[in-house]
């Protein structure tokens, strides 16, 4: 059996996945990043992107909307801004928001910087989750 880790997956609205983990898979602001039993500590913010856990010998993928991470001594938790497994994911609803984020970043005034970060954010989001659901990343 692999050496393993304990892994926390939570989301605003619950913990996703609380176990022993063998690897996990992140999209850090400054770039992709895996983790492995025993990896040296670290906090780091996420960016949209794709999360892979290993447990268990099989993978499991996920969208995640942001966050951070904290590497610790025996583990990782990651606070995510949004997390939903590859098969939960709503490509329709994912799809009206990738319309309503196009529609707002074209009606928003060029000078509303924070709106306009928003949209961004919002398509960013919409984006990733297709993505993921596809099963291409």
């Amino acid at each position: 059996m692999a050496d393993t880790f304990q892994l926390r997956l939570i989301s605003p609205r619950k913990e996703i996945f609380s176990g022993q983990a063998e690897a996990v898979m992140l999209p850090g602001e400054s770039g992709d990043f895996g983790v492995l039993s025993g990896h040296t500590k670290f906090v780091t913010a996420l960016r949209p992107g794709e999360l892979r856990l290993v447990a268990k010998g099989k993978t499991q993928v996920f969208a995640v909307g942001g966050g951070f991470a904290e590497v610790y001594g025996q583990g990782v938790t990651v606070l995510a801004d949004s997390l939903e497994s590859q098969a939960d994911i709503d490509v329709e609803r994912a799809q009206r928001s990738i319309e309503k984020a196009k529609a707002g970043l074209k009606s928003t005034d060029r000078s509303e910087e924070y709106k306009i970060a928003r949209f961004n954010a919002r398509l960013t989001r919409a984006l990733n989750r297709i993505t993921i659901a596809r099963g291409r990343s």
